[in-house]
């Protein structure tokens, strides 16, 4: 898997147009619960009034699918932070979009897991579980995409950061996100049963 290429600002914004045309699609047809939506890789700033004003017209065509939107804080993109995260998503101010936060993201991002007890919870939609080793290979996407752990088998504080989540009276779904080099080899049942066996196992009771 290659890092997305850049494209110039009218062909972005075509290519972002069709795409969200077919997911927002393939949602409805397929009832999907939300779609997961990523900011601007590689991009070092975020205009974060001209995303609140295009991330809640993409609320508002989610809805008309009925399904909702939620936003990815991703280290090496224009939203890296909960900070502007939060502006985005309190900014456009939507029931049905929010934010998704991952462990693996937020680590590697060096974000205090006790920022999450600073997100309003009705703007928390999503979360995801995963590991990872001390030290990141470069660059950051490929280890992203390549060298995830499942939860218990790599460094990061899983168990610390679901009870964060839990703090926040979240009762959505679990999302588990391994994108490994090792397990996309396995089986489906066996990397399905690796998966849920090592996650279940970060939960407490």
């Amino acid at each position: 898997m290659r890092r997305p290429r850049q494209l110039s600002p009218p062909k972005r914004r075509r290519t972002s147009d069709s795409m969200r045309y077919y997911y927002l699609k393939a949602a409805e047809e397929l009832r999907a619960r939300i779609v997961k939506v990523g900011p601007g890789i590689g991009e070092e700033t975020a205009n974060v009034q001209l995303m609140v004003d295009e991330f809640g017209k993409l609320a508002d065509d989610a809805e008309k699918h009925g399904t909702q939107v939620m936003l990815e804080i991703m280290p090496f993109s224009n939203v890296r932070t909960i900070e502007t995260g939060k502006a985005i998503v309190e900014g456009a101010n939507k029931a049905n979009a929010g934010l998704l936060l991952d462990i693996w993201h937020l680590s590697r991002g060096n974000v205090d897991f006790k920022e999450i007890a600073t997100i309003k919870p009705e703007f928390i939609k999503g979360i995801e579980l995963d590991d990872a080793d001390r030290y990141a290979i470069e660059p950051l996407w490929m280890d992203t995409i390549h060298k995830r752990r499942l939860p218990g088998e790599g460094v990061l504080d899983v168990k610390g950061f679901i009870k964060a989540i839990q703090a926040t009276g979240w009762n959505g779904p679990w999302g588990v996100e391994i994108l490994s080099e090792v397990e996309r080899k396995l089986p489906l049942d066996k990397m399905a049963a690796r998966a849920y066996n090592a996650t279940i196992s970060q939960f407490e009771n």
